[in-house]
């Protein structure tokens, strides 16, 4: 679902979804740190790894904003 928006936010060139699409990314990313937070340490840096690539992809895109 974060690479739809991402790809969405890239192919929209005049910015009218952009609200849309980064309150709905937001939100997704909020529930994703919350469930990662109450894991155990090994099973959060497990998890923290595989979502790497998308947050740097979701921070490249929205961070700046």
């Amino acid at each position: 679902m974060i690479e739809f928006h991402v790809k969405s936010i890239q192919s929209d060139i005049d910015g009218r979804h952009f609200d849309n699409w980064n309150g709905e990314a937001s939100q997704i990313w909020k529930e994703i740190f919350r469930e990662i937070s109450a894991m155990e340490d090994s099973e959060r840096t497990e998890a923290l790894e595989l979502i790497r690539e998308q947050w740097m992809d979701y921070l490249k895109h929205f961070a700046s904003i």
